[in-house]
């Protein structure tokens, strides 16, 4: 276990104590909150409470907790953070706290063995969506029920843990992978349950769920950037720009110096550096005390993926995605990424969810030959855009009050997220990626039924475009070729058909759009700046305000062909450009929309023959070849391990008991359509 080392300890401990110094300028001493940024929510309280706790300023962090305000359902109050955040204060710092606050911090965790809400809600199963909140039900349950004497959450809990063992015997990872935010929430809570559960045999389950997690996000990290690679289930601009993420905090406690960013960064403030929550410096600081605070157990062989790679290095593994309603039923995906010392790439078949934070096609690189900082790594990601959305717009920390009042706060900083509209395809070999996209069906409305049940009215429109989008916070293109021609600077027209090739840092990438229509007439693409990004723009339509119907949407056509290569492969930009000149494609709609990449021999690159035939409103392709073969869904395959000999995969899956413990699948705060038919109890 690398929490072993003292290095390790040092590190968490120098966190936690640079926390509690800075929780005496948001707090006055009776716990009210006197900073200028965004008040707390309640779970901020409790994870800056828990650096006061080790920094042993008891009756502080008494106090900050007593003034927090969980929403109140009926006779007990719910929210999945704060009742499993109090269990980990309960565990490690029951003793330090006043009667009171332990009997208040008790009643969360019971609260939290509810139904309707809590952790036993029929949402908090690990069924396709978000698996950090099913993974922090199960935590309080379990540890929670062990501590308070309450079996049957106990149980609960750990049937939890065997559905996520049987999803782990058919895929090879959960369907919230490789999330910069996320993927941390769903191991700090496995690895308490590792640590901490009474059973052996819980605890050992737990343990090797944790090392298939740890193993696959091992595979994706990229140790010459110190950033994971993509692709991404869900990620926040932070993510999208390779600042300051969950994963990469909780890998600096582990790692050190390895990560090129330190959650240390916190405590100086700098403009260049984006945070989430539009620069929320108290909700950053607090939100890293869980890290700093977890218990992980990496298996020997994801410490040496951390540590290095031989490359290329490749991993591929299937998850699955839950119903998002009519437009996105439940799939299965592939998850898929290249590894080179200059750069990564990262695709997946399909998006989580409706694919609003989904990035399904994703590239990382170096910018300088030695990475030293978040500000030597750039990437590269697609979004779909409607109206005046553009990357990097500024908000401001608000809140709506009761009287619905908004209500503005001093932190400003970039949006969490720029939202994308699209339904998307990706697949990809080797240094190659061909990406396909259509515009949300789900803009033009919802006549019947949609997520949650309802439907949904169209929105009106006065654009509707796709964007490649390079952040250059740090510096844009160091050299451009737009059809084989250079160009000054990035902006003006790209005439359909042409590849737009740039030299960005150690990487070489060439982008070559996938754009038309049925309905909307021709596609005009644009090479533009918006505020620290660059950007290749193929507008579908700009004009008056419009409705566009589910056809127009389903016929509207976007994507792109990805090509890249690292610096030391080409003598320069324009042989590597030269080396897609000749390829010749072919993507036409006809009942089914069919797009196909055939690339001759170069001097470098070995022929490739790549086709995909995709239905609009379809989440899964009809075929997709590479060279004339299927691309398969392996349950995992990462370079140099033997997938047989990961936990669960070279054993038959245990039977689960029956077991079924609701009476209905109501949720307070959502009405999802829903019936049962047998309750499988024998």
């Amino acid at each position: 276990m690398i929490q072993e080392h003292e290095a390790c300890r040092e590190r968490m401990q120098q966190y936690l104590q640079a926390s509690a110094a800075a929780a005496h300028s948001w707090y006055d001493a009776d716990g009210h909150w006197i900073s200028a940024s965004r008040p707390p929510d309640t779970r901020e309280r409790l994870w800056i409470s828990s650096a006061l706790y080790a920094n042993g300023e008891h009756q502080f962090a008494d106090t900050l907790i007593r003034r927090g305000d969980t929403t109140r359902y009926g006779d007990h109050c719910f929210d999945i953070f704060d009742n499993n955040i109090a269990i980990t204060l309960l565990l490690d710092h029951r003793e330090d706290m006043a009667p009171d606050v332990r009997q208040q911090l008790e009643g969360l965790v019971r609260d939290g063995f509810a139904f309707k809400p809590g952790n036993r809600a029929p949402d908090f199963q690990f069924h396709g969506y978000n698996d950090n909140m099913p993974a922090a039900a199960t935590m309080g349950l379990i540890l929670g029920g062990e501590l308070l004497g309450q079996a049957d959450a106990v149980a609960h809990g750990v049937w939890n843990l065997q559905r996520l063992r049987a999803l782990l015997t058919r895929r090879g990872v959960v369907s919230e992978f490789n999330s910069p935010t996320y993927s941390s929430l769903s191991l700090h809570a496995l690895g308490m349950i590792a640590e901490y559960a009474r059973e052996e045999e819980v605890r050992t389950l737990a343990r090797s769920i944790e090392a298939r997690l740890w193993l696959d996000l091992a595979a994706r990290f990229h140790p010459e950037t110190g950033i994971l690679a993509g692709p991404y289930s869900r990620a926040y601009t932070i993510d999208t720009i390779g600042h300051l993420s969950c994963v990469g905090s909780i890998l600096w406690f582990l790692l050190g110096e390895r990560i090129p960013l330190s959650p240390m960064a916190l405590f100086t403030p700098s403009t260049e550096l984006v945070l989430h929550t539009r620069n929320n410096y108290p909700f950053n600081i607090a939100q890293m005390c869980c890290f700093a605070t977890g218990v992980y157990h990496l298996p020997d062989e994801a410490v040496g993926l951390f540590a290095g790679k031989h490359y290329p290095f490749r991993a591929v593994a299937s998850s699955e995605q839950g119903d998002w309603g009519i437009d996105f039923p439940g799939r299965p995906c592939r998850v898929d990424t290249v590894l080179h010392a200059d750069y990564t790439l990262g695709t997946s078949s399909t998006i989580l969810c409706g694919g609003e934070h989904t990035l399904n096609y994703f590239v990382t690189y170096r910018r300088r030959d030695t990475v030293k900082s978040f500000r030597d790594v750039g990437t590269v990601l697609q979004k779909m855009v409607v109206n005046d959305d553009v990357p990097g717009m500024i908000g401001y920390g608000e809140r709506t009050s009761a009287t619905g009042e908004v209500i503005r706060y001093a932190n400003a900083g970039e949006d969490e997220m720029l939202v994308s509209k699209s339904n998307a395809t990706a697949m990809q070999t080797e240094t190659t990626a061909l990406l396909l996209s259509h515009p949300h069906l789900g803009l033009g409305g919802i006549p019947d039924e949609g997520f949650l049940g309802g439907g949904q009215p169209p929105r009106e429109m006065t654009r509707l475009s796709e964007m490649v989008i390079f952040p250059s916070h740090f510096g844009g293109a160091d050299e451009i070729l737009v059809g084989g021609k250079p160009r000054e600077d990035w902006s003006g027209e790209v005439q359909r058909g042409e590849w737009i090739a740039c030299r960005r840092g150690r990487l070489l990438i060439a982008i070559r759009p996938l754009a038309y229509s049925c309905t909307l007439g021709p596609v005009r693409i644009t090479l533009e700046r918006h505020n620290n990004y660059e950007v290749i723009r193929t507008t579908f339509y700009q004009g008056e305000p419009r409705i566009f119907t589910r056809r127009e949407l389903g016929q509207t056509f976007g994507g792109f062909i990805a090509e890249h290569a690292g610096m030391d492969e080409y003598p320069n930009l324009a042989a590597f450009a030269d080396e897609f000149s000749q390829a010749a494609i072919t993507d036409y709609y006809w009942a089914t929309r069919c797009a196909r990449y055939l690339r001759p021999a170069g001097v470098t690159r070995p022929a490739l023959d790549m086709e995909v035939s995709w239905s609009p409103g379809s989440v899964v392709p009809r075929f997709a070849t590479i060279d004339g073969q299927p691309v398969e869904m392996p349950i995992v395959q990462i370079d140099g391990i033997d997938a047989t000999q990961l936990p669960f995969l070279s054993e038959r899956a245990p039977s689960i008991p029956p077991y079924f413990p609701w009476d209905d699948f109501s949720v307070v705060w959502g009405d999802w359509p829903s019936a049962i038919g047998e309750r499988g109890i024998v």
